[in-house]
């Protein structure tokens, strides 16, 4: 059974549609988001969806979301979360930043080299480490967002043993 792609996700199919010029988009899927992967950058649009876990059915909710997931994934790495970007309608078409209406928003990534990915390092005939067995204490935990991180770090770590 194939289930016919929403309007929004066809257009961002499109390689004309992306302010960045890129020669192609590929399309991957996970439960609760369409990602789009281009030439040089990945935008991630979460679903409308409510898993009972989380809760995307709203334009605000996916917003909120997508401005959390850059703030916090940020700090960890800074140069791949690049920001959110809204996905507009005019004239009946889509545009990523353009001017219309607003219709959902996308998290802009920089793309990763696909030799990199997790899923192409952990290819047992492509692995060049052992698995790991025992896993150190944390050293370094991410308590509160509103804090500095080297706070933060300064806090767990002086409540280590």
């Amino acid at each position: 059974m194939t289930t016919r792609l929403p309007d929004m996700v066809q257009a961002m199919l499109d390689p004309e549609i992306y302010p960045d010029r890129t020669s192609k988009v590929e399309l991957a899927q996970t439960q609760m988001s369409f990602v789009f992967l281009t030439d040089n950058y990945v935008y991630k649009v979460k679903k409308p969806v409510d898993l009972g876990y989380l809760d995307y059915t709203t334009l605000d909710k996916r917003h909120y979301f997508c401005r959390q997931e850059v703030e916090l994934n940020r700090r960890l790495c800074p140069e791949v979360y690049l920001g959110v970007v809204p996905i507009t309608r005019s004239n009946g078409a889509f545009t990523l930043g353009g001017q219309g209406e607003v219709v959902d928003y996308a998290v802009k990534m920089r793309r990763l080299p696909e030799d990199r990915m997790m899923n192409v390092l952990l290819e047992p005939q492509k692995r060049r480490f052992e698995p790991v067995t025992e896993v150190p204490p944390a050293k370094h935990v991410i308590i509160d967002t509103s804090e500095p991180l080297e706070k933060q770090v300064n806090t767990v770590t002086e409540r280590l043993p």
